[in-house]
């Protein structure tokens, strides 16, 4: 497959939701361990983390978020739909859409943009949906809001919202915050702000920057809005960044000041406070503003050769830490879609393969407090893939005692994190290179679980305590090796 993009805009909603309390209902997603049992096991498996298809094909991008519930909702092009887009609405740990509606443009309107609609979920049963259309003439703009009541089950009609351009957009407060290029790029980036909820159509808008722009990204930090954009030189390219305090009108050009300017670097993608941008030949950069001004550049660690065709995307989740996306040629796995997450720029998690993304162009994601959600992978005229994103799962375990004689016991205790009282532990012994499960208990309310063992044979062993997953939330957690030795 030919792969021309060097770069996508990543949709991007952050989630925020009570994690806490959707972990504590259900405190235990499986009644056994990935594989375990009468075949054992090899290795650290992950299994509820690999894509599935959502539609058979798609147009352009994707949008994503999720509901108060923890439902994720996600909205995309229909392929030859003549401008129409699909609202899907996914329950954790689904791979299937619990329900679907298709949502059209009025009049002779068709579609347009990339993503052309942008999904939010502000409140409890309530999806709004932000659509991109062009170009019935009509006084009130192409662009329309649906809103649903039912959580994205059903939608009002639709209410015309002027015709800005949105390249980025991004929920702050209680107000929708969307930015596109001006007419034909040079006259720079307009930005309009809606109420997320009774939005009718703009007085105004604001054009913050007016040098020519080919890229555009909506952040925000304590409620204010951040607006990147990047313009492209003849020898150079340069990213800006404009900030308009919370409280501010956003609809207005004089409420914006610069707070940040890049040369020779290109917008990659903002959320939330994080910037990332790319220099030749494909370095990533990662900046988080602190209210005045960006902090230091903190280079993102390279996953194979930098160069060659590359799709990547900026999230930054509702508990604040940054994931990057990478999609590269050159990565470990050619074409699979990989994962870094870091919460200062400074440290950066281990790569985290999503699965293969070989014919997404252009990603949408949605992120809660502990970082699981979604990344929807989309591209013209082929499949709409979802690729689940589940936080990990830290577990420890000790033993009281690491030398027992035969026919004596010692108490392996640990805890796991994120706490889920009741959540399914357990105890695994190894066998020539082979985990089986030997004991089951249960996280108590501090998310401490313990086993007894017993030496019945002599020699040395190593167990490890593996937490059951909680489907579309968290991964299974391992625990290290401990070596337990017998003797007679």
């Amino acid at each position: 497959m030919s792969r021309v993009r060097w770069k996508v805009l990543a949709a991007v909603t952050a989630g925020v939701l009570c994690v806490s309390a959707a972990l504590s209902g259900a405190a235990d997603a499986t009644s056994a361990a990935p594989k375990a049992g009468v075949s054992g096991v090899k290795g650290d498996p992950q299994p509820e983390i690999k894509p599935f298809k959502i539609a058979g094909a798609g147009s352009g991008g994707a949008s994503a978020a999720i509901e108060p519930n923890g439902a994720l909702v996600v909205a995309y092009d229909v392929a030859n739909g003549n401008g129409k887009v699909v609202v899907c609405v996914l329950d954790r740990g689904a791979s299937k859409c619990s329900s679907s509606v298709t949502l059209s443009p009025l009049g002779s309107d068709d579609t347009e943009g990339t993503p052309s609609a942008y999904v939010f979920a502000p409140s409890a049963n309530h999806v709004v949906v932000l659509m991109s259309t062009c170009c019935d003439s009509n006084v009130n703009g192409g662009n329309l809001v649906f809103t649903s009541t039912n959580g994205g089950k059903t939608f009002a009609a639709p209410v015309r919202v002027g015709s800005v351009g949105m390249d980025a957009a991004a929920q702050i407060g209680n107000q929708i915050v969307f930015a596109g290029a001006a007419t034909g790029f040079t006259d720079g980036v307009e930005v309009q702000s809606l109420p997320v909820l009774g939005a009718t159509t703009p007085a105004d808008f604001a054009n913050p920057i007016t040098a020519t722009s080919y890229d555009q990204g909506v952040g925000s930090y304590r409620g204010g809005a951040l607006i990147a954009s990047q313009a492209d030189g003849s020898s150079v390219d340069t990213t800006n960044v404009m900030y308009a305090a919370k409280g501010a009108n956003f609809n207005a050009s004089a409420s914006y000041h610069k707070v940040g300017s890049f040369s020779g670097e290109d917008l990659v993608g903002m959320s939330g406070n994080a910037l990332l941008t790319e220099t030749v030949p494909g370095a990533l950069r990662l900046r988080l503003f602190n209210g005045t001004t960006f902090g230091p550049a903190h280079t993102v660690p390279a996953l194979g050769k930098l160069g060659g065709p590359a799709w990547l995307a900026l999230a930054q989740d509702a508990g604040g830490r940054t994931h990057v996306f990478s999609d590269r040629a050159f990565a470990p796995v050619d074409y699979d879609l990989y994962m870094q997450t870091s919460s200062t720029g400074a440290s950066w998690s281990s790569p985290a393969n999503l699965g293969n993304a070989i014919t997404s162009d252009y990603f949408g994601i949605a992120l809660d407090t502990i970082g699981s959600g979604l990344v929807v992978g989309t591209a013209d005229h082929e499949p709409v893939w979802a690729f689940p994103v589940l936080a990990a799962q830290g577990v420890s375990l000790g033993l009281k005692a690491s030398t027992i004689t035969k026919g004596h016991s010692t108490v392996a205790a640990g805890k796991a994190g994120p706490i889920a009282k009741g959540r399914t532990v357990w105890l695994q012994q190894e066998r020539h290179g082979v985990w089986w499960t030997v004991a089951t208990t249960h996280e108590n309310a501090s998310g401490a679980f313990s086993f007894t063992i017993k030496g019945t044979a002599t020699g040395t062993s190593d167990y490890r305590a593996v937490v059951s997953d909680f489907a579309g939330y968290l991964q299974y957690g391992y625990s290290a090796a401990r070596a337990l030795k017998v003797v007679s």
